[in-house]
This record gives C-alpha cells, structure tokens and sequence, in this order.
C-alpha cells in the first residue's frame, strides 16, 4: 500500500528508466492526482521471440482514477513505445510535441487503436498546460530528434524541472538549441527538484556536435566514388535534416532502407521539420537503376537487429540492392554496450563484400551522441540550482556518479533510487517510500505477451534444447512398445539413431526398476533417467517432455 501524502509534498515513482538505460516512464503524484512522464519501450537483448519490452504498470492501474494523463518529452522510443500498452488499460489524454504525438499515433494506429479513440494534445514549448492539479511547461532542450523538451512542473512541492534527454549544442541543424535563459530564470525563481539524465555521466566532455558530423559526412560522401550508404539511429531527424542537404550538394539521390526510418522521415515532412525536395528521394525499388556514383542510401540496423536493412546488406541478401567493390558503408552510429560481437560481425561481413567501411574507430567525427556529457549535465545543474537532486535515465553506475557530482556542485539533498522505489520531496528533503510492483514485461512477435514463466522456458529451450519421449503403456504400467524418443538441439543426440535407441534403452531399464519410484510419479521418474542419460552422452542437461499414452 503506497503511503499517504501530505499536502505540501509530491512522490515520483519511477517503473523504468532507473537501473537500466531505455524504457523510461515515472509517475509523478500529489494530493490532487497523478500524471504519467513518457512510456518508452526496450528492445529485446536476446533472440527468444520477444519484440519488445514495456514497464509494468500494475501500480497506476491499480489507481486509475487518479491518472490524469501522460506528458511525453519527445519521440523516441524508449520514451513514446510503450504507450499502445498502457492506452489498452488507462483511457487518458496524451501531450507532447507534435512530432511525438506524430510517431505515438503512428504506433497507435499500428495497434489497431481508431482514429476516434486518440486524444493526443499537442504541448509547444514556452505554453503552460493545466493536467489537474500540475502545471506543465515545456523548455526546448537540444537533443538527436527535433522538438524535445524539458518539463518545468508547478507541483504542491514547488517547481520541479525533468530534463528529458539533452545538450547543450550551441547550433543544432533544426535551429533550436536549448533554451539557458529559461532554465536559468527558472533557476532564479527557485527550483525544487531537478531529475536530469544520466546516460553520458562517464564521458567527461561530449565530443563535436551535429555540424562537425555534417561537415565530416559530406567530406567522406564528396569523396566516395560510387554508393554511399549511411547507417544511422533512425529517429536522429537533425542529422536527417544535415544529410538531405549534403545529397543535394553532392548531387546524390536519397534513398531510405528501413521502416523506421520511413516513418520517421514522413512524421517530420508532416509536421514541416524535414524540408525535402520532392525529386531528391528515390524509391528502394528504384535504388539499383541509379547510377553508383549518385546514390546515397540511409540504412537503419546500426546494432546487428536480425532483418533490419543494413544486416541484409551486409549479407548480400537484401532484395533491392547488393553492395559491391568501391562501395561505402558509413557508420554514423555508436555501438550500443552489449551489442559488440552481432556489430562488429555484421561490419566483418561488409568487408566480405568488398566495400570501403567507415567507423567511429576510423573516422571519429561521424557521429557525435545526443546525450549531455558530463561537462553538460553540469552545466544544467549550475543553470537550475536545485534544492534537491534525483539523478534519472540509466543503471545504478550511472545514477550514483551522477548524483556525486551534483553533491560536488553543491546541491544540498540529494538520492538514488532504482525502478519501484517511490521517491518523496517537500521542496527541501527526499526520502524513499516502500517499493511498489515493477518490473519489465514482455511482449512476443505477434503482439501477445509472454508471461515470466514462458520467457524463462524459451530462453532454457535455447540454451539447452528439448527431448520428448512417448511411452506407450500397457497393464500395471509395462511398456506394450519400445519408448519413442526425439530431440531437438541437443548435441551429438540429434538425428542420432544409436544415441536416440540409448536413451530408449535406459527409459525401458527405469521402466523395469520403477516399483513406485522412491515417492517419484512415473513420469518424474522416466523423466529423470532420460536427462541422467541425455546428460552423459551430449554433456547438457536437456528439458525432457514425457508423454504417456495408456492401453487397454
């Protein structure tokens, strides 16, 4: 049961995005109600058939009559994705930037949600929005994707700032950078709480900025002397916006590979952030007619992601287009930790089809991130001058170095909680409230959710592989036919006709010796002798199915 609170004090209760990197939703409540800060989704880190993965929301549904609505800050998706979840189970009004509202109702519509059933709001930055008892102002804040803000919040505790995620580039290519005088004139006036991302904290200073990156495409583009292909976040529409201006320049045709480039290419033409001529985009279909020297493709799958555009390509396998001898595959990404070894496979099998590949281990200035720095989240925290400090957006490393140098910085109250554990502020001191229910859930390819259990066995089938044995049963369970036994992914077994007819014999002998099992049910015990065997022949320990089929 959540505690109680007082008047004068307003609890943030974070169900992602702390203790882990994506996935970013809080709540954040006072005496009058609640209103929810983005709903992102994480992409799965393994390969058992998970499409995505969203936060569990038991603890809001549990409440929802004080769920007021949902305020996102921009349109990625660890911040937008998981809002067809959560908009199944709450009925609740939705503000954001018109280019998040943009991909949220594309998300939307993709789950089958009607057009009469959206009520998505849009929120510019410097306007004020009355959600119940909050106030919420959106500050432009600078960032990889156009339009995103910061959250100035009037609550009962004072005013609280969420910085979303942002830098301080000076002269991003959509032309707003972030808006310091607000910040710091919300500084002057007071702030209570400022919960700032975390994602960058180990990088002391954030190299380059949008431009250089620009500058060092084109130069890299100029030079190629036949296709061009850029691999690249497909949600960075401000180096969309530098890259239809170098294809211009070096009198190259576009072309994008991948849906989600797609969409995001045609959410911000909508909304009149991406500026194309109509004749400077080709179709995928039409890719392979152009000539070589005047082709510069946008490809998406920078991590390895199995079927993603640039995966194909790097395997020779793409439909529209095979790459060849003076080619150029530019990585104008990072490698995301964990993601390594598929990355640095799939740039491997580039090199196997004979192209010129260009890295940041090669050429640095092609990509520069779009999370502040060390330096920069500094600087928001000097701008801000909090009273209190909540370090938000990464792993319990990341929060705590965070949270060290607001201490450094000289903010007075400071905390670090990880998903599910309410923080409380009354503008002057934090303290932590009991955990609620959190947690990550899973959602398979299909749309239907895996429970825990489920994954669980997925991942073991993966790891391990699967035996099933039939036995057909005759009177006081005797064997009226031979076990029949199959397996899948076990080692040395698989398609084995000797091994397979081992493992038969020794189900028989268990069979023969059962006599009730020592407190085991027969198909515990058969199950037991056919892993014991399994085990000594392929050295894994297999799930086994037993099946018993009884005669009469």
């Amino acid at each position: 049961m959540t505690q109680r609170l007082e008047p004068n004090q307003i609890r943030i209760v974070p169900l992602g995005g702390l203790g882990e990197i994506g996935m970013n939703c809080f709540a954040l409540e006072q005496e009058g109600g609640i209103v929810v800060v983005d709903c992102g989704a994480a992409f799965a880190d393994d390969d058992v058939g998970i499409d995505v993965w969203h936060p569990d929301f038991s603890w809001l549904l549990a409440q929802r009559e004080r769920v007021l609505g949902i305020f996102l800050t921009h349109g990625h998706e660890d911040h937008v994705g998981a809002l067809p979840y959560m908009l199944s189970e709450l009925d609740v009004p939705v503000w954001g930037p018109p280019h998040a509202l943009g991909i949220a109702k594309k998300r939307l519509l993709e789950h089958r949600f009607g057009p009469g059933e959206l009520d998505l709001r849009e929120a510019h930055a410097g306007r004020e929005y009355e959600v119940g008892p909050f106030t919420v102002e959106p500050v432009r804040v600078a960032h990889s994707i156009v339009e995103a803000s910061a959250l100035h919040v009037r609550t009962a505790a004072g005013s609280i700032l969420h910085t979303g995620d942002f830098n301080f580039d000076p002269d991003p290519p959509d032309g707003e950078p972030t808006d310091e005088a607000r910040l710091s004139a919300l500084g002057d006036q007071g702030i209570s709480l400022l919960l700032s991302d975390s994602t960058n904290i180990d990088v002391p200073v954030r190299q380059g900025s949008e431009r250089d990156v620009g500058r060092a495409l084109e130069e890299l583009v100029a030079a190629a002397p036949a296709r061009v292909v850029i691999a690249m976040f497909a949600s960075n529409v401000q180096r969309l916006i530098l890259l239809g201006a170098i294809a211009q320049r070096t009198q190259r045709k576009l072309c994008l590979f991948g849906r989600s480039l797609e969409t995001q290419c045609a959410v911000a033409r909508e909304i009149g952030r991406l500026s194309w001529p109509s004749d400077l985009l080709v179709s995928s279909e039409q890719a392979a007619s152009v000539p070589r020297e005047r082709l510069l493709v946008l490809a998406g799958g920078t991590q390895a992601e199995r079927n993603s555009a640039l995966k194909r390509l790097s395997l020779g396998q793409h439909p529209r287009l095979v790459l060849g001898e003076e080619d150029t595959v530019i990585f104008s990404s990072r490698i995301i930790p964990g993601n390594d070894r598929p990355v640095f496979v799939m740039m491997n099998d580039l090199l196997r089809q004979g192209v010129v590949l260009k890295t940041r281990f090669s050429d640095p200035s092609v990509h520069t991130s779009g999370h502040a720095g060390r330096s920069e989240q500094g600087r928001m925290i000097q701008l801000c001058r909090p009273n209190c400090f909540l370090p938000v957006h990464g792993t319990l490393h990341h929060l705590l170095r965070h949270e060290e140098l607001a201490r450094e910085l000289g903010v007075p109250e400071t905390a670090v909680v990880e998903n599910g554990t309410p923080i409380v502020c009354d503008g002057r001191k934090l303290w932590k409230n009991s955990p609620v229910r959190h947690g990550r859930v899973a959602i398979a390819v299909g749309g239907e959710e895996l429970s825990s259990g489920t994954h669980q066995r997925r991942v073991e089938l993966g790891r391990m592989g699967i035996a099933f044995v039939s036995l057909a049963l005759g009177r006081d369970d005797r064997l009226a036919a031979p076990p029949a036994v199959r397996t899948r992914g076990v080692p040395l077994v698989d398609n084995d006709d000797v091994a397979l007819r081992a493992v038969a014999k020794e189900i028989a002998r268990a069979l023969e010796t059962f006599r009730g099992g020592r407190g085991l049910a027969l198909v515990e015990y058969v199950r037991r002798a056919a892993r014991r065997k399994l085990e000594d022949l392929s050295g894994t320990r297999p799930i086994v199915e037993v099946e018993t089929i009884a005669l009469n």
